[in-house]
């Protein structure tokens, strides 16, 4: 009886309260940044011995609360890249959230191509309501060999929909990328 009574008074104590109420805040908080956007842009890639500009068109879209679908095409002269995959996200509190990827990736270097995946992992940081952080670190694995890089992307928002953005990431894949991006729905 006497245990009876502890739990009953466990589960009105204020500290569980908070625990429970701030469990049940994850999904809310899993909406803090949008999934579904189309962007793209400007790129100079420096991929091993080649340094080249084109551009870029990528993609996510959300299919679940934590799962997006995502996808990009770059083409900088010589050197061609599709990459598909999906991605999970999850709310660490109200302005990161943390995301782990897969993708198959697929480069063509001139007259050579080759299939392979990538990993990815990063956060989606919103420090303003103006400013999001996109630090990642990204690896491939294609024409077997391996390459990893860190990333920096920013984003400035310009109107509810809009975005310009704007990345770095070095590494064996240095890039320099500057664009738009384009969000469906509530930015969060």
């Amino acid at each position: 009886m006497e245990h009876k009574a502890k739990a009953r008074t466990m589960i009105r104590s204020p500290l569980i309260k908070s625990v429970a109420a701030a469990a049940l805040s994850l999904p809310m908080a899993a909406m803090a940044h949008n999934y579904t956007y189309l962007e793209g842009g400007f790129l100079d890639r420096d991929y091993g011995n080649e340094d080249d500009s084109g551009f870029r068109i990528a993609g996510s879209g959300s299919i679940t609360d934590n799962v997006a679908l995502f996808g990009e095409y770059s083409d900088v002269g010589r050197l061609e890249q599709i990459t598909a995959g999906a991605l999970y996200h999850m709310p660490l509190n109200k302005v990161i959230d943390l995301n782990l990827g897969a993708s198959f990736e697929h480069v063509e270097a001139g007259p050579v191509d080759d299939s392979g995946f990538g990993l990815r992992a990063g956060l989606r940081w919103q420090l303003t309501p103006y400013i999001e952080m996109n630090p990642e670190i990204r690896y491939i694995d294609v024409f077997n060999d391996s390459a990893t890089s860190l990333r920096l992307a920013g984003l400035f928002a310009v109107t509810k929909e809009l975005d310009i953005q704007a990345a770095l990431q070095g590494g064996d894949d240095d890039r320099i990328e500057v664009g738009v991006r384009y969000n469906f729905g509530p930015r969060g």
